[in-house]
């Protein structure tokens, strides 16, 4: 999360682009994004240079004119002539497009790696007569990092920052691409837990958000736990990789590991930013149709190579269409319509749905596993495509969860209701085949209906921070199910969540009045327990004064109640010795101080209000001694109030250990195959009457008889079935279809025995009233 004052600025940012008339959202974060490109390149270099390889900004090249000069492309040179426009369209953007040409020959380990022509096309589209916008943005850019300094602190300060731009591109007022929701992301990645080292893949990657999120969560695995802080939506902080080995370090940062394709070339390259931006060394985020025909493309095809990933984690496009006649023709690749004739040649479907999740089976290796949101219409849809998809999911392979999410979840971008499905490969790609009427991969289907997620379910979907979450919960009910079977649903049934509470955070540095950092705000430098600040990272108020509460409103009052009888007595002896012009310079000596405050921050308004109090109860006639200085008196105080500084936040804890018995069912599983009982069978010696035996468990010799004679042709014997089991409800996987009764669901305080009796009444009541007209209409009365 970016401090309040770093949002502002981000915001100020994305204005000015968009009030200089760069109003597609896209094309404006697509400018920023080459800004704080040219910003981290320096950075880079630096590092380049220091491992032996040369500058890109020393290297000519033989179209470079005579009097062409790459240093006039470093940052520094930008931010000097930053009211420039001409400079960065004529000089720096031509330079730019020719960056890889003055790489290294061998440039791997470094983020430039994967350069592969990305800013080949890259131009700066702001109007040239807009210098005082470029000038403004420069400068932002500029003010959001120089507090983080340089290094990991930097690093992920921008790539925070860039994070928050992304979201503010997504939101109502501006028009936004459709983005998965953060907290959906980072919830579907620790379902899957990937380790350092295994490759992953988003085959609709957009912004990369499944791939930075499986970093973050890999960097948090091996970050010191006393140090990682989580907020209430899982969002990581200090993350630190403290307990990485050097080997775990190189596997966490390879961008061999994090594979993404995005159709929209802009999409990818703002990925491939993103994803440099959190220290992932050459992601592989390429430009490409991931349905489409390899044939001809070079840089597409190895990255779609079958079974070559470990996990897949995607949101693809949904209820949508594709032109059949580009698709892959690789009939083990998406299925054909039949196997005679033209059907044979064409596919089963064009819904990209659809479509999507033949890919990403394919995309797995053996063992490998998927989540992926899905709409609702794949878990129950009737047309072939979709039942046969089901079906090869169900038998051939094993689906792990269907976890329905709430209505609202992609608010204001669209109502279509979403599930997440997880699912494990188990049959081979060569060993892929039609329907095999034996025993399914698949022996039980695990459903959780998620109704809260921690935002409220309208189109603004305001956060709700500290209120239960039904992810939280999942996690825990999902980790024991994949444990202990279906063991994990016996007994009684627990609702779990995580710890949570408030803090107050606070960047170590802030900014003096002459604009110098320094530390702590050099409101604190002479105060010694202020020990953990001077090292550019934020801290919790009370880690910094270790005196101060945790809780902020608390440690509002704890200083408030010390600084204000102290406050009271300076403003008593000021008064009553200042005159006439006491009101004056008091209100002067306020507004003087106000530089040790962050500005608009919570403890400048706690500082105005105390102010005003102590002026407003100064007595009539106090008898003190007069204040040799009135802005000396006032600033140990001023300093007091500037400890509770900062931003308020809601964290949680790490472990998911708050349980109580649950008030609903929110999990339960459903068999795939289950037999209908059939009390007048008999084993074929005679030994053995009965279906199931005495504990209810079906018979193996009845399933080697039935199971022969369970489907002809593709048309089920629904009768040998239980009607509510997945395969004879076409092997439909909607939570709702299975989701059990639960009388704790009921509200209302009449007894179930009372609402039958209720029933029978009304239905008795019926029953007279229609007696009543039948003799009327046959004339009887």
């Amino acid at each position: 999360m970016l401090a309040p004052h770093l949002r502002k600025k981000v915001d100020k940012l994305w204005d000015r682009f968009w009030s200089a008339g760069l109003t597609n959202p896209l094309v404006a974060v697509e400018q920023i994004t080459y800004l704080l490109f040219l910003k981290r390149l320096e950075d880079l270099d630096r590092e380049r240079v220091r491992a032996g390889k040369h500058s890109v900004y020393a290297k000519r090249l033989p179209e470079d004119k005579a009097e062409f000069d790459g240093e006039t492309c470093r940052w520094r040179y930008i931010r000097q002539e930053s009211t420039n426009t001409r400079h960065l369209i004529e000089v720096v953007f031509p330079w730019l497009r020719t960056l890889d040409k003055r790489l290294s020959e061998h440039e791997e380990g470094t983020e430039l790696e994967g350069l592969d022509g990305r800013m080949a096309d890259a131009y700066f589209q702001l109007d040239p007569n807009k210098g005082q916008v470029l000038h403004d943005a420069v400068q932002l850019i500029d003010e959001l990092f120089v507090q983080a300094g340089d290094g990991s602190a930097a690093q992920d300060l921008m790539g925070d920052a860039f994070e928050y731009l992304l979201s503010e591109v997504a939101t109502a007022g501006k028009n936004g691409q459709f983005r998965t929701p953060r907290h959906l992301i980072r919830f579907m990645v620790e379902l899957l837990a990937p380790r350092p080292g295994e490759r992953l893949i988003d085959p609709a990657a957009g912004t990369g958000g499944f791939l930075f999120s499986a970093q973050q969560f890999l960097r948090r695995q091996l970050s010191a736990p006393d140090n990682v802080r989580l907020e209430w939506d899982g969002a990581p902080h200090r993350i630190d990789t403290a307990q990485a080995s050097a080997e775990e370090l190189e596997r966490l940062n390879d961008g061999h590991c994090y594979v993404g394709i995005d159709n929209d070339r802009t999409m990818a390259r703002i990925g491939w930013m993103n994803l440099v931006l959190h220290d992932v060394h050459n992601p592989q985020l390429q430009q490409g149709d991931s349905l489409s025909k390899r044939e001809g493309k070079p840089e597409l095809a190895p990255l779609l190579a079958s079974e070559s990933y470990r996990y897949v984690l995607a949101n693809p496009p949904f209820t949508g269409t594709v032109d059949t006649a580009d698709l892959e023709r690789d009939p083990l690749l998406f299925p054909r319509a039949g196997t005679k004739g033209k059907k044979k040649d064409e596919v089963l479907t064009n819904k990209s749905e659809l479509l999507f999740l033949w890919l990403m089976l394919d995309l797995l290796e053996v063992g490998g596993r998927c989540a992926v949101i899905v709409p609702e219409g794949v878990l129950f849809g009737n047309t072939d495509a979709h039942i046969k998809l089901r079906r090869e999911l169900l038998t051939e392979h094993c689906v792990e969860a269907v976890i329905s999410l709430p209505g609202g979840v992609f608010q204001p971008y669209t109502g279509v209701k979403t599930s997440i499905l997880v699912f494990r490969k188990e049959t081979p790609r060569g060993r892929k085949t039609t329907f095999e009427k034996t025993t399914p991969r698949t022996e039980w289907v695990w459903f959780y209906e998620v109704v809260a997620d921690g935002y409220m379910p309208d189109a603004k979907r305001t956060p709700r921070p500290g209120q239960e979450n039904d992810l939280w919960d999942a996690l825990v009910q999902f980790a024991r199910w994949q444990r202990e079977g279906r063991a994990a649903l016996e007994g009684e049934a627990h609702y779990h969540q995580p710890c949570y509470w408030r803090e107050r955070w606070r960047q170590a540095s802030l900014r003096d009045a002459s604009g110098q950092l320094t530390p702590a705000g050099f409101a604190f430098a002479d105060d010694e327990q202020a020990a953990p600040a001077f090292d550019n990272k934020t801290w919790a108020i009370h880690e910094l004064f270790p005196e101060l509460p945790t809780d902020p409103a608390t440690a509002e009052a704890f200083v408030s109640e010390r600084v204000a009888p102290r406050l009271a007595d300076v403003a008593a002896r000021h008064f009553a010795h200042a005159g006439k012009t006491a009101s004056t310079k008091w209100n002067s000596a306020v507004r003087e101080l106000q530089r040790y405050f962050e500005d608009e921050g919570l403890a400048l308004t706690l500082w105005k209000q105390l102010c005003r109090v102590a002026q407003e109860q100064v007595p009539e006639e106090p008898n003190v001694e007069p204040l040799p200085d009135l802005v000396d008196a006032l600033a140990p105080l001023a300093r007091d109030v500037a400890k509770v500084d900062g931003y308020d936040l809601w964290l949680r804890s790490a472990d998911i250990n708050q349980a109580r018995p649950a008030n609903v069912r929110k999990c339960w599983t459903v068999p795939l195959r289950a037999w209908a009982v059939d009390t007048e069978w008999r084993s074929a010696d005679g030994t053995l009457q009965g279906s199931h035996d005495a504990t209810g468990l079906v018979r193996p010799e009845y399933v080697a008889e039935k199971q022969l004679r369970l489907y002809d042709g593709d048309t089920l014997d629904a009768a040998l079935l239980d009607p509510d089991c997945i395969e004879a409800r076409d092997w439909n996987l909607s939570a709702g279809q299975y989701k059990p009764f639960d009388l704790a669901e009921m509200t209302s305080d009449v007894s179930v025995t009372d609402l039958i009796e209720e029933l029978r009444a009304f239905e008795h009541g019926i029953l007279k009233r229609l007696d009543r007209l039948q003799a009327m209409m046959e004339g009887r009365v």
